[in-house]
């Protein structure tokens, strides 16, 4: 009597096709084996699984909400367990020797509810579990799921670090055969490409990369300068009633502008069949980081420029892109938000992309190094090796011995989300962390703008903390627009102007005259913590740029009601920022001297330090600045152990006195 086996997982191709590959491999290895296959309605396992010749059977499921809210988790709760006793049904019915179980959530009921019978069944339901994960970093639903399976095969050797070893093994990710061999010259002459030509083949799917086709037609004016360029855009077909993104229509406008309309060298497609074809045609490739394509690419022997989807909820991508490009097979381009777009539509530097193309067009070795290392990356058949794995774990087949692997050290920057991400670049700053390589410095720029252009305000403010903290000057601009915006959220204008002051001393001349649009906005602002952060760049402007005279009348008008605000800590941090730009002695000592007696402690010492600071730039003498020292009233222990306020008196006035001689 033959095996049964179900596999589930799905929701897109990248799920379904790794399991397809493996049932086809399956089908050839045990062919009396009973297949059945697990998916829900209206995913891609719908059109995918009956083509293959597989029967097919639904379930409920539904992803893990992202925010906390009780009704949405409610939903989620019903869903989920509605497609678990659904699964279980089907699973005591079918009888499975084995689940396989490629991921998403999706293969949930699935795999949690023979997980479940195995548990109450004391031993008499015996389905041994085999999850596959196709991507660096461990999927949601396989990080759930893995305590539940007896073995996870991973197509990157990366991840087999983030499980148990015995648990795991490598198998790579399983394509489908489908794609034909064909000798690069006849490919060539098929297409009508000239045989010198340098073919440059980008493709983002079947339904197309808006930010693949966007970055290679606005290039292309520049690329196409060079007569040996030829270029072949697989720009994707919209499919479905509503039609979605139309590729074509998208690159054909941006032609048009461009005055590529009819250009000979830029090859339109929509939907592309014979991918061998093409593959063979190419010199270089341009595509997301999906597992797929990845793994299709690599067994290709092509050099690649990887633009992988940037999401901080996700890095799958950025995982897979970067295990390719630090093993040498590729250049990584990262994709950033459109900071402008009401939408957040990603894009990649177009000089960034062509620069990057330049480079490698013109460096026959380094392309040819890449197509070595590529075809070397992923060792053995993955189909072949997952089946001789599945033999072994239904007791037809010895165990079988490990495929040797490539491993790297860990990738310290996947996975971080917002919070995580502020912490580690603390780490970087003080020194705890190593500092960030070059690659890593853009992956991290790229992570910042997208949270600058969330329609999350505590996002927004974290981007700008981030980008003070890493003192990366470029992001200066995003930074400026949350300080000068009067609609952004206070703690958000806060963190921006606290950035600001830490980003100033490495800024360009060119921000001068908005930074101080944007300080005598902030020393106004509603908001008491935006309005002493705003102080606090004070100090750092004038001694990066210097401000003119009817900039600093401007600023002391403010200032000097600042000193009556109810907040000490901007009363504090008003008295600091006046020493620094106020050079009239009579002026500014009659504002001091207001303060001398206030309540709290804490700006009484700013007054010390601040008649110390006037003493030091020769506003006022060393024997004015002691003698209004011991004028300043000291009675407040400030609520500390050492009397602060009194030790502040003294330190400054032995250093005054030292100055003075």
């Amino acid at each position: 009597m033959g095996k049964r086996f179900i596999f589930t997982g799905g929701g897109s191709g990248g799920h379904v096709s790794p399991a397809l590959a493996v049932i086809t491999e399956l089908k050839r290895e045990m062919p009396d084996s009973e297949i059945l296959y697990v998916g829900m309605a209206g995913k891609a396992e719908c059109a995918m699984v009956p083509k293959a010749g597989v029967p097919l059977r639904l379930v409920k499921s539904a992803p893990m909400p992202a925010g906390k809210s009780p009704v949405q988790l409610a939903k989620f709760a019903v869903t989920l367990t509605l497609g678990i006793l659904k699964a279980i049904g089907i699973l005591l019915s079918f009888r499975p020797d084995l689940v396989f179980a490629t991921g998403g959530y999706v293969s949930a009921p699935t795999v949690f509810g023979a997980w479940i019978l195995r548990k109450i069944s004391f031993g008499l339901f015996k389905t041994k579990i085999l999850l596959h994960e196709s991507n660096v970093d461990l999927g949601k639903m396989n990080k759930m799921a893995a305590h539940a399976a007896d073995f996870i095969a991973v197509s990157f050797p990366e991840t087999i670090k983030s499980l148990k070893a015995e648990k795991s093994f490598y198998s790579g990710y399983p394509v489908r055969s489908t794609i034909s061999r064909h000798d690069k010259s006849e490919a060539r002459k098929t297409l009508g490409i000239p045989e010198k030509s340098f073919v440059i083949f980008a493709f983002g799917g079947s339904q197309g990369s808006r930010t693949i086709n966007r970055v290679l037609a606005e290039a292309a004016p520049e690329l196409l300068k060079d007569p040996d360029i030829f270029i072949i855009n697989g720009a994707g077909k919209p499919f479905g009633s509503s039609g979605g993104y139309d590729g074509c229509k998208d690159v054909r406008e941006i032609l048009k502008k461009e005055g590529l309309a009819d250009n000979d060298r830029y090859l339109l497609k929509d939907f592309i069949d014979d991918m061998g074809l093409y593959y063979a045609a190419s010199d270089l490739l341009v595509i997301r980081a999906g597992a797929g394509s990845i793994m299709e690419v690599c067994r290709q022997g092509k050099p690649s420029v990887i633009i992988p989807i940037t999401n901080l909820a996700n890095d799958h991508q950025v995982g897979n892109a970067r295990f390719i490009g630090k093993l040498g097979a590729a250049r990584v381009v990262y994709e950033e938000p459109e900071a402008l777009s009401p939408t957040g539509i990603a894009f990649a530097d177009k000089n960034e992309f062509i620069r990057t193309v330049s480079e490698l067009k013109g460096d026959a070795d380094a392309l040819k190094e890449m197509s070595e290392k590529a075809k070397n990356i992923f060792p053995g058949n993955p189909a072949e090796i997952i089946i001789s794995n599945i033999k072994y774990m239904i007791g037809e087949a010895p165990k079988p011995e490990p495929v040797g692997c490539t491993l790297l050290f860990n990738d310290r920057l996947i996975g971080l989300n917002s919070v995580t991400l502020e912490s580690f670049m603390r780490k970087v700053s003080n020194g705890t962390e190593r500092p960030l390589d070059p690659d890593e410095e853009r992956l991290i720029k790229s992570k910042i703008r997208l949270l600058f252009v969330s329609k999350n305000p505590i996002f927004n403010a974290r981007a700008c903390r981030i980008a003070g903290i890493a003192g990366f000057c470029d992001l200066l601009p995003s930074v400026l627009g949350f300080a000068k915006n009067p609609e952004s959220k206070p703690f958000t204008s806060r963190d921006a102007f606290q950035a600001l002051s830490m980003l100033m001393t490495g800024c360009e001349e060119r921000f001068r005259d908005e930074i101080v649009e944007a300080v005598l906005l902030g020393i106004r602002n509603g908001y008491y913590e935006t309005r002493f952060n705003a102080e606090r760049c004070i100090p750092v402007f004038e001694k990066r740029f210097g401000f003119s005279g009817e900039e600093k009348r401007r600023l002391l008008e403010i200032l000097y009601k600042n000193f009556r605000d109810r907040a000490f800590e901007v009363r504090t941090e008003a008295v600091s920022a006046a020493s620094f730009i106020d050079s009239d002695s009579s002026v500014i000592m009659k504002m001091l001297q207001r303060c001398y007696y206030d309540p709290c402690w804490k700006v009484r010492i700013s007054v010390m330090k601040a008649l110390r600071h006037l003493s030091e730039n020769g506003t006022i003498t060393p024997e004015t600045a002691l003698t209004e020292l011991d004028k300043i009233l000291i009675t407040s222990t400030g609520y500390t152990t050492e009397y602060e306020l009194k030790q502040v008196y003294k330190t400054v006035k032995t250093a005054i006195s030292t100055e003075s001689r």
